[in-house]
């Protein structure tokens, strides 16, 4: 009666070998196949005959994943387990299959290798969904992006159509009157709104220069042509303090002592950059 039961529990674990829902295979040393079970079979479309002892995991994964396979190898001999590797298989007719491998180790007592046992679970169709799904979120994003740069386009355009109709004409007013350096700081606060939506604005106040607030506002008087004296008179500040913010600013953006004209380059090359 015994033995009647040991043939059945025999042909239950067979049977669960063979057709369990995952593959299951055995390596031996040389890491050819062993055996392997009829899921695993089906899984990659070989015959048993063309797999025992003829064929190595690594003949059956895409050639670029052979060397991530050598690694995962010596990191099973030497920890005796992997866990959750993820590889491409290709299959008998060519399409490839996504498959998640664990495995481990059977050593004899003087830590050779006998055999490694694997699982492999085809996880193709899961991998089809996570892409499908990062396609959505990819389509959404750029839609989204897409609708931004719309509303940033009309945000410059109904704040420019502001500073043209009601901010402009009082500064027009206003130049008529006063000191020519009265009527010049005008001037200068007139061209400075229309540049607020410029390339200029964008790169010059760009981090990556580091330039403080009263450097910004000196370069933008640069950029206008202004000169040393101008500028401490418009600024009230002294003659030298205005040369020590322009050599300040030449350092900072990489310009000190290489002959470039910082009024060109504040006109030319910092916009034309920032662009590119």
């Amino acid at each position: 009666m015994s033995g009647k039961r040991a043939m059945n529990d025999n042909d239950y674990l067979s049977d669960f070998f063979e057709y369990a829902p995952v593959g299951f295979h055995i390596f031996g040393p040389d890491r050819k196949f062993i055996a392997v079970n009829q899921t695993e079979l089906s899984m990659i479309g070989y015959g048993r005959e063309e797999i025992i002892g003829k064929k190595t995991w690594s003949d059956l994964i895409v050639p670029e994943q052979k060397p991530f396979f050598e690694q995962h190898w010596a990191g099973l001999l030497e920890e005796g387990r992997a866990v959750n590797f993820e590889y491409t298989v290709v299959h008998k007719s060519g399409r490839h299959i996504d498959v998640v491998l664990n495995a481990s180790a059977r050593k004899d007592d003087s830590g050779r290798i006998i055999n490694t046992r694997g699982s492999v679970l085809d996880i193709t169709r899961r991998k089809q969904l996570e892409e499908e799904a990062l396609n959505v979120k990819n389509i959404a994003l750029g839609e989204i992006l897409a609708r931004f740069e719309l509303e940033k386009k009309q945000v410059k355009k109904d704040m420019m159509a502001n500073v043209e109709e009601l901010v402009l004409p009082l500064l027009t007013k206003l130049k008529r009157r006063g000191t020519p350096y009265d009527r010049q700081n005008v001037q200068l606060l007139e061209d400075t709104l229309r540049d607020i939506t410029s390339p200029f604005a964008g790169a010059i106040s760009d981090r990556q220069w580091r330039l403080s607030p009263r450097e910004i506002e000196i370069c933008n008087m640069i950029r206008k042509g202004l000169s040393t004296k101008d500028i401490s008179h418009l600024l009230n500040t002294s003659h030298r303090t205005v040369e020590n913010h322009r050599n300040s600013i030449r350092k900072k953006l990489k310009i000190a002592r290489k002959g470039v004209n910082l009024v060109s380059y504040l006109q030319d090359y910092l916009p034309a950059m920032s662009i590119a």
